[in-house]
């Protein structure tokens, strides 16, 4: 039986790999380190008898068009399920590794949940290579990838007046799933201290806008609360259109990341110029990122930027295929500030930590608000059979969506990831200040993945119903038939998307702040569980 929190050993285990993309060597490799016994075969059909494996992975290689090679393998994929039972004693399904080639396949699927058949029957994690690498670079987790400086490289505390920048350039899938991730990442305490201390995500582009209006229109709810300007740099000037948020002026500002969309090229003298005020500026710290669909051009351009850059040592993720130049230069001690990433053959942990840690939040959670009460450890079947009850493909997200941020919370308060097996407790202050900080992030996921706050008519509705809940548990009256928080949440319609100060009381009576305040309190604990499974 596969212990997918404690999978540092897999001897005795069968583990089948489909497909023969370049990353399939490495997983290959990394499950017969562990002991495993691994067959490889090219394509789904070519499987015979699905039952027998323990794990499996999906990696096709991408063919003309990415949707339909998705469409085919998942196709394939829920014939397998179809043909898989259970063998006598094995009681978890079997983690499958799922590679898709499409960002819009893995947004339909964390948005809309996963194809329920697929999903009785095994446990997956799906990703892109865009999706892997965002993930390697902005929230490194216990990875062998090579180490890549966070965004927030300086702790970024409540007092602390700098706010991060992180500007991309280029337009595809790359770019794109960078920017996501940076913003599911990137909160910090001093924005709730004062709201104009936002994260800025910047991407430059010649031909921006036809990427920049499917990326407005697919995350609509986001970018409909958030801060935007779209800039045009032409030959002899720039001109600039302003979005703010709906409820700019009516309600408090609860979104901590705005954004800008460039249209215009890295070498035009307004950008070298803004590189150069921002490499040296006191205010924010900078990270770039070169995200061309051309390769060659990105390992140009790292090498191309303005002097200050490099005397700052500002961090240049450099999105190649080949790393092996950039170690060769790095040996000498020269352009040390250039990181590259997106390499195919590598990258890829099969142990995955990030979602071994999104289970431990996960078990935390369903304990808390469930019969057993708030843990004080992690045992590994129970944090498993807490997993498995999570059907919601879109909710197991969410967990990896908060794990993620970890790390940044961790070192806003001034710690670092070697000291997680020292870790063991947070004060009252401290976890009163993340908890503002979870509910920006978990707004910004919210907002990103299709919810919307209610309008004026609809939260004087629900707040009506929350107060005729109050009523009737102070009279020992009959409650109202119908909880319309809930009812609204159905429909993707959040109440709680809201200003952390606006926070208030359910149909319950339950002051909803406890559950930012529980999943803080929880960190050291998920730390500390984390770092013992690593050793």
């Amino acid at each position: 039986m596969t212990n997918h929190l404690l999978k540092n050993d897999m001897k005795g285990k069968r583990v089948l790999i489909i497909g023969r993309h370049p990353l399939a060597g490495n997983v290959v490799a990394q499950y017969e380190a562990m002991g495993a016994s691994v067959d490889h075969v090219d394509a789904c059909n070519d499987v015979a008898h699905v039952s027998e494996y323990d794990e499996l992975g999906v990696f096709l290689e991408c063919g003309e068009n990415p949707t339909e090679t998705d469409s085919t393998m998942l196709s394939a994929m829920r014939q397998l399920a179809s043909d898989y039972e259970m063998r006598p004693g094995v009681t978890r399904k079997p983690l499958c590794h799922m590679l898709l080639h499409s960002k819009v396949t893995l947004w339909l699927m964390q948005t809309l949940d996963l194809y329920k058949g697929i999903n009785d029957k095994f446990e997956v994690y799906a990703f892109t290579m865009a999706d892997l690498w965002a993930k390697n670079v902005l929230c490194e987790v216990g990875t062998s990838t090579p180490h890549y400086k966070p965004l927030d490289r300086e702790p970024v505390t409540t007092d602390m007046e700098k706010t991060v920048h992180f500007v991309i350039f280029g337009m595809g899938d790359m770019a794109e799933s960078l920017a996501q991730h940076a913003a599911l990442v990137a909160h910090f305490p001093n924005y709730v201290r004062n709201h104009s201390l936002r994260t800025r995500i910047t991407i430059v582009g010649k031909g921006i806008t036809a990427m920049r209006n499917a990326f407005l229109q697919r995350h609509q709810e986001l970018f409909d609360h958030s801060y935007y300007r779209c800039m045009t740099m032409d030959k002899s000037c720039t001109t600039t259109l302003f979005h703010y948020p709906v409820y700019v002026s009516s309600r408090e500002d609860f979104i901590d990341v705005e954004w800008e969309f460039v249209e215009g090229e890295l070498h035009h003298p307004v950008m070298q110029a803004k590189l150069r005020q921002w490499a040296q500026s006191k205010s924010q710290i900078l990270t770039l990122a070169l995200c061309y669909d051309s390769f060659a051009l990105n390992f140009d351009e790292a090498f191309a930027m303005p002097k200050e850059v490099y005397e700052n040592d500002i961090p240049v993720l450099t999105y190649v295929r080949n790393s092996e130049i950039f170690d060769d230069v790095r040996a000498t001690n020269s352009f040390t500030n250039i990181y590259p990433f997106g390499m195919e053959n590598c990258g890829y942990d099969v142990r995955l930590p990030l979602l071994r840690m999104a289970k431990c939040l996960n078990y935390f959670y369903q304990s808390s608000y469930g019969d057993e009460g708030t843990p004080t450890d992690m045992p590994a079947e129970k944090v498993e059979e807490a997993w498995a009850k999570l059907k919601n493909f879109s909710f197991r997200y969410s967990n990896i969506y908060n794990v993620m941020t970890i790390a940044t919370k961790m070192r806003s308060l001034g710690h670092k990831e070697k000291e997680w097996n020292v870790f063991y407790a947070l004060n009252k202050e401290e976890i009163e200040q993340l908890s503002a900080v979870e509910h920006n992030r978990w707004s910004l996921e919210r907002l990103m993945l299709g919810f919307r706050p209610p309008s004026d008519s609809e939260r004087k509705e629900i707040e009506d119903n929350i107060k005729a809940f109050e009523r009737a548990r102070k009279d020992n009256t009959p409650q109202p038939e119908v909880d319309l928080k809930k009812e609204y949440k159905k429909k993707k319609v959040h109440f709680d998307l809201c200003s952390y100060s606006e926070l208030g009381n359910d149909a319950t009576g339950k002051d909803v702040r406890i559950y930012d305040y529980d999943l803080t309190a929880c960190i050291p604990l998920i730390a500390n569980t984390f770092k013992e499974q690593q050793t």
